[in-house]
């Protein structure tokens, strides 16, 4: 049985990690030539390899925080559940990079988490003790659109995925396409999904945790970012809580969907900096998606369908301070018995000082007790 623990975070009980300094000042963004980035301030594309990526496509990666474990889909592949069932099934596959940088040959994720058509990792949390996935799941049983949580147990595997419980969901998810991404501070879920029948375009929600544990109706993140008649799709939040990442086919883009970046200015979730295009070579004559990135902000890794081994490959691409999220600081701990001395699953809260506010949530692992957390530089 899980206990819950709060503890308080203050300036002296952490250390910076990763991260580098980046401008704070939104304005100079609007000041791009065309609100796009130029090629410029990108270092280098780097194509995953064959280790990830094959003559099929692979699609929606989703990085860990230290940027150790990649999962992501692969469709269509012989060893894909449904695979004889349906064309293009799409089941959820592992790498994860060693000490020396190299991606170990990817893995298919076991059950009970690849069950269903269609899955996928929309969210690994920062200590990699719990995954977000696709679909609404009870007691292992698929029910239909929605999220679910699964968490890593003593054995190495996936619990049975529980699908969240959220606030009116399907009177929005009535598209054609969906999907979900997760902040790291564990409160605060994202969404793209169309509310009209059949629609092929989407606009982008977010809901907040509740204190009963259950999630708020889904709130539109505002005209800025949601336009009429574009396809707004795949948000992804940066580890400093504040600077939005997604793919949208709006003017001024460079090809069918591209990623462009916001930055959000205040706590409504309806105040966005203007969005800015991050240009080539990110953004390529074809369709960008699927944007996610270390908790550093130092590299990005996305799906592209230029120069690659298949239809569609994952990228990794080293950032400039332009395109860079704002600095963060990781925590990490140990839960245990205090009389056993043995480690502990525990769900944590954590608070900023004095104020005592609640900030995010982690959950220990089962293994050795171990947790991590992701917080703004700037946060006591």
């Amino acid at each position: 049985m899980k206990k819950v623990l709060t503890f308080l975070i203050a300036a002296a009980c952490i250390e910076p990690v990763v991260a580098q300094p980046s401008a704070s000042d939104t304005g100079g963004l609007k000041e791009q030539k065309q609100n796009i980035i130029t090629a410029s301030t990108v270092l280098k594309v780097e194509n995953l390899g064959i280790n990830i990526n094959s003559d099929l496509p692979e699609l929606r990666p989703t990085i860990s925080a230290d940027g150790n474990l990649l999962f992501f889909i692969t469709e269509n592949h012989p060893a894909n559940t449904k695979f004889s069932s349906i064309p293009n099934s799409q089941d959820i596959w592992y790498s994860e990079r060693d000490s020396t940088g190299k991606w170990s040959e990817a893995r298919h994720l076991r059950d009970p988490i690849n069950s269903v058509f269609y899955n996928a990792v929309y969210w690994v949390s920062p200590d990699k003790n719990r995954i977000l996935i696709r679909g609404a799941f009870t007691e292992g049983g698929f029910e239909g659109k929605g999220v679910s949580m699964s968490y890593r147990r003593k054995n190495g595997r996936w619990s049975n995925p529980q699908m969240l419980q959220i606030r009116n969901y399907h009177k929005y998810d009535r598209g054609l396409q969906s999907g979900a991404s997760m902040a790291n501070d564990g409160q605060s879920l994202l969404f793209y999904m169309s509310p009209t029948p059949g629609s092929g375009t989407n606009d982008m929600f977010v809901s907040f945790l509740l204190a009963d544990g259950t999630w708020s109706e889904p709130k539109s993140l505002g005209k800025k970012l949601n336009l009429p008649e574009y396809n707004e799709m795949t948000p992804y939040m940066a580890s400093d809580g504040e600077t939005l990442y997604f793919s949208s086919d709006r003017p001024g883009g460079l090809g069918e969907n591209d990623i462009w970046m916001t930055r959000r200015l205040d706590k409504s979730w309806q105040k966005w900096s203007e969005p800015v295009n991050l240009g080539a070579p990110i953004n390529t004559p074809d369709w960008d998606a699927f944007f996610t990135l270390d908790a550093g902000g130092e590299y990005a890794y996305l799906t592209t369908k230029t120069s690659g081994y298949g239809e569609s490959d994952i990228v990794r691409v080293k950032l400039m301070e332009k395109e860079k999220p704002k600095p963060v600081l990781m925590i990490t701990g140990n839960v245990w018995n205090q009389k056993t001395k043995q480690p502990l699953s525990a769900s944590l809260i954590y608070e900023t000082l004095p104020d005592g506010v609640e900030v995010g949530n982690a959950v220990s692992s089962e293994v050795d007790g171990s947790f991590k957390i992701v917080l703004p530089y700037d946060k006591n």
